[in-house]
């Protein structure tokens, strides 16, 4: 077992066992505290649904313009430069959330402070996904995506679980101070421990027309807006599946905090052999059998509102989300040129934002206009998964066989540089 382990480290760079330690750090701190932000906003600030969807609109709008605004800029300037300018840029946002709820601040203030963190964290959010595909081949990128999501979800396991236990004994805005100490933790990795690894294949110049180019390219384009619309229902994860376990179900914080523990723990466990197995298929099949899941797990919460009928359906959600993370990251990193690989993430960040400030305002309009429907709502939520995996089937026909494969990328694509005179 020690031997597999030590083979394990070293069949990957330096570069992403640094990410993945990072990851672990950051997602403990940002789990810490939103997990429970929907609950606050409905719960504590005396919102509805549709006024948090409202909310989580105008902030992820935010990250979704920052998401591409970062991606072109690690393209010219370098992917180090800017995860430790939008890592400070964090900080001081955590700080402005944590003083908006200690102060009581007006809703329009705290809706700002949120704002303006979720566009500090577009920023940077794509960039480790960018270095993994600098340095990682294109036959282990799979492999390599399933380690980062392993240390994404390690921080999982402990952040909602302590959030959940620290909010008994201490103040919702104490909790963003210690976020913000975790992610001065994740800066001192990027300083010291992270190099840059932007290839030297362009000038460091940006350009607006760089948009019209990756939205030119087809099979990009469109498997970024089929999960644009992939997002909007698996938002509600974090939104109304929250609200759902705390308000009908009867979960405390602590109980919701174990409760995406449990995918965490999950994915801890088994992401890493499933992504060995997920590699070895078409990363469209893939993407259409984690939406059939999507639509399983999903549709499972409106069949009761047992104690632990929101385990099970984690734990479906979880499974999907395995398949789907490593195999969305692997087709998205095959598909975009080396010379154009930051503004292509970006491009992806901003579709995908785009999806994730629609799924809160779909969320709550959806719980506020069917008059608390829990049946109805959660079957609506797994049509659109159905429709997605659909849409993926289609997808596979644009997509090159090479591209659509952890084994093989396509080499003129990775030598290309799409970019006009």
């Amino acid at each position: 077992m020690l031997k597999g382990f030590k083979e394990l480290i070293s069949r990957f760079d330096r570069q992403v066992w640094g990410l993945v330690g990072a990851a672990i750090i950051a997602v403990m701190g940002s789990s810490l505290v939103m997990t429970f932000m929907s609950i606050y906003m409905y719960e504590t600030l005396g919102m509805s649904m549709t006024q948090v969807g409202i909310a989580d609109f105008i902030t992820a709008i935010a990250g979704a313009g920052a998401a591409y605004i970062g991606g072109a800029a690690c393209d010219a300037y370098g992917r180090k430069k800017l995860l430790i300018a939008g890592l400070s840029l964090q900080i001081v946002s955590y700080l402005l959330i944590s003083l908006a709820i200690d102060t009581n601040a007006a809703i329009p203030l705290f809706i700002l402070a949120l704002a303006f963190n979720s566009f500090n964290g577009g920023l940077y959010r794509a960039i480790p996904d960018v270095m993994v595909a600098d340095v990682v081949e294109p036959s282990q990128r799979v492999e390599a995506y399933g380690l980062l999501r392993i240390g994404s979800n390690l921080g999982w396991v402990v952040g909602p679980v302590l959030g959940g236990a620290f909010i008994m004994f201490t103040s919702y805005g104490n909790l963003f101070l210690i976020t913000a100490l975790t992610t001065f933790t994740y800066l001192l990795i990027a300083i010291f421990l992270l190099r840059d690894t932007k290839p030297k294949t362009r000038s460091e110049h940006l350009s607006l027309k760089d948009v019209i180019v990756v939205a030119s390219d087809r099979p990009f384009l469109a498997f970024c807006l089929i999960m644009l619309f992939m997002t909007i229902p698996y938002q509600q994860m974090y939104t109304l599946f929250s609200v759902y376990a705390s308000s009908y179900v009867g979960l405390n914080e602590f109980w919701i905090g174990v409760l995406f523990a449990l995918s965490g723990l999950m994915v801890a466990l088994f992401q890493y052999p499933l992504s060995v197995r997920v590699g070895q298929h078409r990363m469209t099949s893939m993407l259409a059998l984690a939406a059939v899941i999507f639509a399983f797990g999903f549709g499972l919460l409106s069949i009761s509102t047992a104690f632990f009928v929101p385990f099970i359906c984690m734990a479906i959600i979880t499974l999907a989300e395995m398949i789907w993370a490593p195999s969305s990251s692997t087709l998205q990193a095959n598909l975009s040129p080396e010379a154009m690989r930051g503004r292509y993430f970006g491009f992806s960040g901003l579709t995908g934002n785009i999806g994730w400030a629609v799924g809160p305002l779909f969320g709550g309009v959806l719980k506020d206009s069917m008059n608390n429907n829990v049946p109805s709502m959660w079957t609506v939520i797994g049509a659109m998964f159905i429709i997605c995996a659909v849409a993926i089937l289609g997808l596979k026909r644009l997509v090159p066989d090479s591209a659509n494969s952890s084994a093989n990328s396509v080499k003129e694509k990775e030598m290309e540089a799409p970019l006009k005179a």
